[in-house]
Order: C-alpha cells, then structure tokens, then sequence
C-alpha cells in the first residue's frame, strides 16, 4: 500500500500520511506496548491478592500458588508483547523510511532547479540521510517506549485509585511541581531547537565545502582550522549546547527528583494511616510496590519527546522536499523525432534579486548550428537551462517547435533535447553504467558505437576492465577531456533532435579539444544545436550567433556580420586571438656586476 501511494502517486505525501499508510505495522506495535503496559501491573496486583489471601483469616496456600503461577504468566507474556512492539515497530519503521526516501528522491527529480538555488547540498544531504534517519529512530525505537511510558501511570493510578484515593493523590503530589519545573526548563525550546537546526545545517554546508575543496586545502598546506565559516559553525555550536547546559540544568535536576521520588511522600504518609489502622499491610505494601510506576515512567516519556522536539525540524525539512511544487507536466503526445527551432520571446528570469534575463529574444532554426557568446555571467548558461526546464522563465516565452516548453509532456521534452555541459557528472559506477543512463536499454554494441563516434572507445578499452571499470566517485579515474567525451557519448547514445552543448571543451588541453571537436561533429550533425561558447574560433562557421551581454541580446548575425556590426563581439575576438596567439617572450638575463669582493 505505501509503495503504491509513493512510487505512482502524483499528489504530495506528507510524512503523516506516510505514516498513516502503514497501520498495520505500527497499529499493531500501539496495541501490544499498550497491553505490555497492563501486563507490567498484572504481578503486582497478584502479589496484592496473594497477600490478602495469606494474611486473611482462611489463608488458602493452593491458591497462592496458583496466582503465583499466574503472575509468572502475566510476566513472560508482558515480555512477548513488548518485543512484538518492538519488531512491528521496526517493520512499521523501514516501511516508512523506504517510502519516505523513494518519495523524497522522485520529487527532487520533479522540482525545478529553483528549488535548488536556496539550499546547499550538505543540507539536503543531510534531509535525505539523517532526518529520515530520525524518523526512522522514533518509530522504530522511541515510539513503543513512548506509548508504554504513557500507558503504565494511567493503568497504575487507575489500579491504585481502586484500592485507596488517598494513598493514590499522595502518590501524584509531586507530579504539579514536576510539571512547573518542566515548564521552566522548556521555555522558547522550539526557538532553541531552530537554533540548533540551523548550526548543524550550517555545519553540513560547510564540511561539504570543505571536502569538495579538498585538493586546494592540500596544495596550500591549509587544515579545517583555515576555513573561518567551518570553525566559526563548530565553535558556536558548542557554545549553543554549553549555554542549553547551563540554562536547564537545575529546572532538569529538579523534575528528575520529583517524579523518582513520590515514595518519600507515600512511605511515611502510608505508616501513619496503617499506624492509625485505616491502611491494611496488603495495601501498604501494593503502594510501595506499584506507587513509582505512576510518575516514573513520565520521565522515559519525557525524554521521547524530547527527542521529538529534536526532530521537528527535521519533519519540516522532509515535509519542504515532500511537498514541494513540482514541474506542472502537459499531457499530450510525444515530441517529434525531427529537428525543432528553438524561440526565446522577451524572456526575463532570475536568480534571487540577481537579473539573470531581461527580455532576450533571439531564434535558433530548426537543424541548424546557433551559438551563445559573451562574456561570463551574461545569462548564456541560463539560457540553457531554461530550454529543457531545468529552471522555469520568470516571463516571456521559450519555445520548442512552435510550441511553449511548458506545454509539452515533460518526460517527451526531455527526451527530445541532449545536454552536454562542461562541468560533466558521472557517477561512481562502470562506464557501461554511466553510458547507459542516457538510454538504460541501449545495447553493448550501440554503447560501442556511440562511445567510438565521440572518440572514447580506444581509451576506455585501455582501463583496466574497459567498459567495466568502475570510474570512482564523479569520475575521478579520468581526465577532464576523456569525462568530457563520455558525456559526449552519453549524448550521442541518447540521439535527441535537440542539442544543448554548454562550452564543451573548456577542460580539454588541445590534444583532447582536437578530438572533442571531432566527437562534435558527429553529435551535431542533422539536429538543432544551442551551443554556448568561449572560445571563439570554435563557433565562426556558426550558422547563427548571439551575443549576451549582462543578460541581454547585445547582437546577432554570422561570425563576420558580427565583426563588422557589433563592437563587443568585436572586442571578444580581438582579446581572444590575442590569448590564442600569446606567446612567453624570453630575454637574457641582466648581468649583475660584482661588487665588494663578494664570492
């Protein structure tokens, strides 16, 4: 039923409905910590009627021993049912958590990037793996302790309330004190528990800087110590958990007290009325018995919400990502498989208060080669994602075939434009894996092909496993050129009518641009190509260029009507033909007259 709801659903979940799809698991994990709970007096309240018996005036030994074996029964099977709790909690537990990560994961895949913008990865990380890992530690583990902690006082003072009210409300004096002693310590908790949240997300974004920029800590001889933010975050935090130490601990030592120790109010008050003879011994004694187990057991509960305070931000971050408004999909047919014009109409977006876009229009014809130049940041990359959706336009219009992206099927719009952008991400599998990704059911010999038309089949026959080598984590094994040709491959593999290249060979040293450029004119040749460049000389036979320039259309033409009609193009191809052509001059050195005598 949840992998149902989670895996084919289009509409939200919530982690409380989550968990309201798995009643049988946890249900059955409530009822029996609530009947391990009554079991827990069942030996107590035999062991009073045992006492009655023997100290009564027909003292009756057999049936002493059978309430005997009785409690002995209560026992075992209060222990049968509290680890029934405990495993239909966990089953309940795992269920959720795998629906609640499979959920988690297909709406990341359905939001836009704007999602994205306002979140690091250490904290996204850090929702996916240990707030759900949370959850998960409640319902598994807190969640029948906690149902049992409240259970045990309510059927204790039910049980007590029966023989004696007076020995009962002597029992519960302590518990008002308690609970204003509780209310001190936990004053502007949910504020403190916010603060806390944040210092730990921040202490995830930092640490996962800090390790993305491993290579640059190690080639400047810096440790963690370097990074301000990331000490500065660990430094507060424990400054935040002293300070939390020292505001509650004396209201915390107070309500321990006072719920451990009812027995003082209750043993003597218990003498003086069986000394005035109004309290049997029976009762007396059931008191002293069963009397902690009226207040005690708060304390257990006490620390599972507690634990639950801890997690409600957690439960806000899962519940932001489950939640979260997802790319609005347009039924209809699929895309065509032919080449499609690209239209950007007054077309405005940004980042935050950043204008990214204001107003660009320009058109890339159907199968022809259009080029983005410019200088960074003046919105070319924008453009890119703006096609496939990855962002979604503030304003204006982008279209596809005539066609406003938005109003294609989304999974149809996917699979009709290609991408190969120049920060490639492969994942820590074989490269048969990492290929295959574009199109999973691709055989071995089109993989082959593809791989041998973007001019990356002879180096990876030459990894150790060739198509099998599992490439490391973001494809460490390899270089920024061979990375570049697998995306290359990737794209080929996927044969989409669109293609978005974003400086595909930027990384590339000039052996692997040559080859690069080779793999290009494979991948573009009959499809619509949008490619964003830098280097200049790659793009002059360019059917169409524009030109961006602070996230504006500063012109558009063909490489030589640019040249004479638009001055910043101009000066982009003048600063680099002088790069291209830039050379070390080298000059005899000085000769340095000696002097004083020196050696």
């Amino acid at each position: 039923m949840i992998r149902a709801a989670s895996e084919h659903s289009d509409k939200p979940v919530s982690f409380a409905s989550m968990v309201a799809m798995a009643p049988c698991a946890l249900g059955l994990a409530i009822v029996t910590a609530v009947l391990s709970a009554a079991l827990s007096l069942v030996p107590f309240w035999l062991l009073y009627q045992i006492a009655v018996m023997l100290l009564g005036a027909d003292p009756d030994p057999a049936v002493a021993q059978h309430l005997a074996l009785y409690a002995l029964g209560a026992l075992a099977l209060r222990w049968a049912c509290m680890a029934l709790s405990h495993s239909a909690a966990h089953i309940g537990a795992f269920a959720v958590q795998r629906s609640l990560r499979l959920a988690m994961a297909r709406r990341l895949g359905e939001v836009p990037m704007g999602f994205f913008a306002g979140r690091g990865s250490g904290a996204l990380r850090k929702t996916l793996n240990d707030d759900v890992d949370a959850m998960e530690g409640f319902l598994a583990h807190m969640l029948p302790d906690a149902v049992a902690a409240a259970a045990v006082p309510l059927f204790a003072a039910a049980l007590l309330f029966s023989v004696d009210w007076r020995m009962t409300l002597a029992a519960l004096l302590p518990l008002p004190l308690a609970a204003l002693s509780q209310l001190l310590m936990t004053r502007n908790s949910a504020a403190r528990m916010v603060e806390w949240n944040g210092l730990q997300k921040r202490i995830a974004n930092q640490v996962g800087e800090y390790v993305r920029g491993v290579q640059v800590v190690k080639t400047f001889g810096l440790s963690a110590r370097s990074f301000a933010e990331l000490a500065d975050a660990v430094h507060a935090a424990s400054a935040w958990v002293a300070g939390y130490a020292r505001s509650s601990s004396a209201a915390w030592v107070v309500f321990t007290g006072l719920l451990s120790a009812n027995l003082i109010v209750v043993a003597p008050f218990g003498a003086w009325l069986h000394q005035r003879g109004t309290l049997d011994t029976p009762t007396y004694v059931l008191f002293l018995l069963v009397a902690p187990a009226v207040l005690l057991p708060l304390l257990r509960l006490t620390f599972a919400l507690s634990e639950q305070m801890h997690r409600r931000e957690a439960l806000t971050r899962i519940n932001a990502v489950l939640l979260a408004p997802r790319l609005i999909d347009a039924p209809g047919a699929p895309l065509p498989d032919e080449p499609l014009d690209i239209e950007f109409l007054d077309v405005h977006h940004r980042y935050g208060n950043r204008l990214a876009l204001d107003g660009v229009s320009f058109r890339a014809a159907a199968g022809r080669f259009t080029a983005l130049v410019g200088p960074s940041g003046s919105g070319k990359s924008t453009i890119a994602r703006l096609l496939p959706r990855l962002y979604e336009a503030e304003s204006g219009r982008v279209r596809l075939g005539g066609v406003d992206v938005q109003d294609w099927p989304l999974d149809g719009l996917l699979s009709c434009v290609g991408m190969v952008f120049q920060d490639v991400h492969l994942f820590n599998a074989s490269v048969l894996d990492n290929l295959r990704m574009a199109r999973s059911d691709a055989t071995l010999e089109e993989v082959v092909a593809a791989a041998t038309a973007a001019r990356a089949h002879d180096f990876i026959e030459a990894l150790p496993q060739g198509y099998d080598t599992v490439l490391g984590e973001r494809g460490a094994r390899l270089s920024g050129g061979e990375r570049q040709r697998l995306s290359i491959a990737r794209a080929l593999l996927k044969d989409a009518s669109v293609l978005v290249l974003d400086e595909a060979t930027s990384y590339a040293d000039a052996e692997n641009e040559a080859l690069i450029q080779l793999a290009l004119g494979e991948l573009c040749r009959g499809r619509t190509v949008l490619m964003i460049a830098h280097r200049l000389h790659t793009i002059v036979h360019a059917d169409h260029i524009v030109v961006m320039d602070e996230g504006r259309v500063a012109g558009q033409g063909t490489h030589d009507e640019l040249l004479r009609d638009c001055a910043l193009y101009g000066r982009l191809w003048r600063d680099h033909e002088r790069a291209r052509h830039w050379t070390l001059e080298t000059r005899p050195a000085a000769v340095m007259p000696l002097s004083g005598g020196a050696a």
